[in-house]
Order: C-alpha cells, then sequence, then structure tokens
C-alpha cells in the first residue's frame, strides 16, 4: 500500500513516517520543510520527498497513492491566529482541494489529523457526538475541514477524521510549545514549571507514538468500519488539568517548582474527552504512561546537557520560528501573506 504522508517532516510527521516504514508500507513524504532539525540525531528516513508548499500539491503527485495521511497545516492555535485568512487558506482551503484532488486520482483512503480542540469549551465530558464548538482559527479550521469531507465521502473514497488529543512526547522534529514538552523543558533549563494559565483548564494528552498508531489503525481498517467516521484519539486514563501535569513534572524533575506567569489566567479552551469508540469498534490501544515519558524525557535532557538557551531557541517554536523565517528572508513571506 502506498501512503502519502503530509507533513512529514513535522512533530508528529516524523514518527509516523517511521512507524510506516516498519510496517513495510510504500511512504511518500510531503512537506514545505520548515522545521527539520533533528533533535534526536537521526537521519531522515530514505523515502520519496516531495517538498512543496501544500496549497501548490497536484493531481499528478498523487500518482499510484493508495491513501492519504494529512498532517500538513499550521499546527496550533497561536500560529492559527498569526492570520486567520491564512489558517482558512492552508488548513480548510488546502484540505478540501486535497481531498477532492485524491477523490479523482483514485486515492481510496484519506485520514485527516483533526484536533480534540474542535470542542472548545465543554464542562461535560464529550465523545464523536458532542457539539462542536471551535474557539480559534485553527479549531475552526479543522471542523469546517471534518465536514467538507463528510460530503466528499462514498463507497469508493473512505475518508476519517481523527481528532487527537494534545500530543506530548519525543520527535526528532522536536516541538516545545506543547504543554508536557514545555513544562518538562522549562523545569529541567529553569527549575520553573511555568505554567502561563491558572492551571483549571482540562487537557487530554496522547503520546505523540500513539498519535500516529492511530493512523495506521485507521489504515489496516476496513473501509465500511472507518468511512465517514470520526474517532477521538487517546486514552480515557490521560485527561488532566495543567495544574495535574505541571505536579507531575515538578515530582519528576529534581528541585522544580510550580509557578505562574504574571499575567496568568483562566484558559477558555478545557475539554475532557471520552476516548471510548476508537478502542471498542477498532481495538485501538495507547501503549504510553505519562510518568514513564517524562522520565525518559529527563534522562535524554541530560544526556545532551540541554540548557536554557537551548530550551529558548525558537526553531522549538512553531509561531517563534515562522516569524524568525521570515524576518531573516528565508521564506517567501507571499506564502504567509497575500
Amino acid at each position: 500500500m502506498s501512503i502519502l504522508v503530509t507533513g512529514n517532516l513535522g512533530y508528529v510527521g516524523d514518527v509516523l513516517t517511521r512507524l510506516l516504514l516498519n510496517e513495510k508500507f510504500d511512504v511518500t513524504g510531503y512537506d514545505a520543510g520548515f522545521f527539520c532539525q533533528k533533535f534526536l540525531g537521526l537521519n531522515e528516513p530514505k523515502i520519496k520527498q516531495i517538498k512543496k508548499d501544500i496549497r501548490n500539491i497536484t493531481k499528478e503527485d498523487l500518482k499510484d497513492v493508495s491513501a492519504i495521511c494529512h498532517l500538513a497545516a499550521l499546527s496550533n492555535d497561536p500560529l492559527g491566529e498569526i492570520n486567520p485568512n491564512l489558517t482558512e487558506e492552508i488548513n480548510f482551503q488546502s484540505t478540501v482541494k486535497l481531498a477532492k484532488l485524491a477523490k479523482e486520482a483514485g486515492v481510496e483512503k484519506f485520514i485527516f489529523s483533526s484536533s480534540c480542540s474542535s470542542y472548545g469549551i465543554n464542562e461535560e465530558i464529550v465523545n464523536e457526538e458532542s457539539k462542536l464548538s471551535p474557539l480559534t482559527a485553527y479549531a475552526k479550521s479543522k471542523v469546517n475541514s471534518e465536514r467538507k469531507l463528510l460530503e466528499l465521502s462514498d463507497e469508493n473514497f473512505c475518508t476519517t477524521n481523527l481528532r487527537s488529543a494534545t500530543a506530548y512526547g519525543l520527535s526528532n522534529n522536536l516541538r516545545l510549545d506543547l504543554v508536557v514538552n514545555n513544562l518538562t523543558c522549562s523545569a529541567f533549563t529553569t527549575k520553573k514549571v511555568k505554567l502561563l494559565s491558572d492551571g483549571t483548564a482540562w487537557r487530554p494528552l496522547v503520546h505523540v507514538e500513539d498519535m500516529s498508531n492511530a493512523f495506521i489503525t485507521i489504515l489496516k481498517a476496513k473501509n465500511s468500519e472507518v468511512n465517514g467516521h470520526a474517532f477521538n484519539v487517546g486514552t480515557n486514563d490521560d485527561n488532566y488539568t495543567v495544574r495535574e501535569i505541571a505536579e507531575i513534572v515538578e515530582k519528576i524533575i529534581p528541585h522544580s517548582q510550580i509557578t505562574y506567569a504574571q499575567d496568568a489566567t483562566k484558559d477558555n479552551r478545557s475539554y475532557k474527552v471520552d476516548f471510548t469508540k476508537i478502542k471498542q469498534d477498532l481495538g485501538y490501544k495507547t501503549k504510553w504512561d505519562l510518568e514513564k515519558t517524562i522520565i525518559g524525557f529527563y534522562d535524554l535532557l541530560k544526556t545532551k546537557s540541554f540548557n536554557e538557551k537551548d530550551f529558548k531557541n525558537k526553531i522549538f517554536y512553531r509561531v517563534s520560528y515562522i516569524r524568525q523565517l521570515i524576518e531573516n528572508k528565508k521564506i517567501d513571506t507571499n506564502l504567509f501573506f497575500k
């Protein structure tokens, strides 16, 4: 089976690509290539690589592709707010364009990387049937894409929406603008588990490898089991408040202490998520544990002598790094601001 992974050089895409190769899938990557960093010292997988903006994809790029794992996007709420119109263009319009081209090209499966942030503010535990209440341009782009993909699905074009929890864990292309990774590195380098909010918001978590394995689960499933479905990706055991995450980090990283930013306020993005459906319907199970992952992360940081300067390196933060690339004229600003 030939798989196209869009965003394969990103945080999740790198992990997913390696797992697909381990499963003996034939993989083609599609990525603009902004975020390659080789944090773990691993060489890029030897695959066919298309280096293009997702907005410029053509039907020719999809030749002989059996399935698409679509991750390419402006990948979080702050990045999505740089230019909401751009987020609409890259995250929504390009997703629709890609799906339509895929359908015309005879691609069998289209798996979309959506997000639990689509649930917005919810006091009750939410599942796939719950109302979607996206609060940000990023989340709205995910919801709009999901709805359009459902319209495009039919017996010959299987679409599945994966609403993943907040990712964490190690990747060769690391992100430190994710809550677990950020708090762990902050604790290690500054001894401060620094919270930017009051810590009361709920966040479901999923390890980046478990998130990637959800795509593989869909690829291996019968089309009849997944076509037109949305699945929350994570486990019911990993719903935490941000404060609870901080307390676990504080316990693991020696001499660290929870602190709050001077302007810390309540984060309205709060949701507890039920992940029963993907487990019951497809037998999906997560493998990673939050505490063990943080311990492993801590041990690696020690071997790398990771310091505060490293922690603040813009390459690990999507918004800061994109702004730096624009300022240094390393990327065409027309790609971001038309």
